[in-house]
């Protein structure tokens, strides 16, 4: 009787702990500067290093990032945030200069 009760306890915390788990979030953020290959690579191989990002995407011919994460580990704007590490503008979220100026040649904004 004892093993009975003790099962239905672990089953049943083991249910409610899976239901408190909130659902990813997939948004798109705009980064105008990415400009190839290389930079979709240094920001999809960056963020998936990030706590709590389960998915990252890079158009580099649409200028957007498609971020798939969980609220209750991150938010948009560490995202951002992250991504402005990289080197790369994310929408008003502006580079970090001393990761902008590592960045190849390819990668920088077109002079004009």
């Amino acid at each position: 009787m004892k093993k009975a009760i003790l099962s239905i306890f672990v089953l049943f915390i083991a249910l409610s702990s899976s239901a408190q788990q909130k659902k990813p979030v997939t948004v798109k953020i705009n980064t105008p500067t990415v400009q190839c290959e290389m930079c979709k690579k240094k920001i999809e191989e960056y963020l998936a290093y990030e706590e709590g990002i389960t998915k990252v995407v890079v158009d580099f011919k649409q200028k957007k990032t498609t971020v798939t994460y969980l609220t209750d580990r991150t938010n948009l704007e560490n995202i951002k945030a992250a991504i402005a590490n990289t080197g790369y503008d994310a929408e008003d979220v502006k580079a970090a200069q001393d990761a902008y100026d590592k960045l190849p040649k390819c990668c920088k904004k077109p002079v004009k």
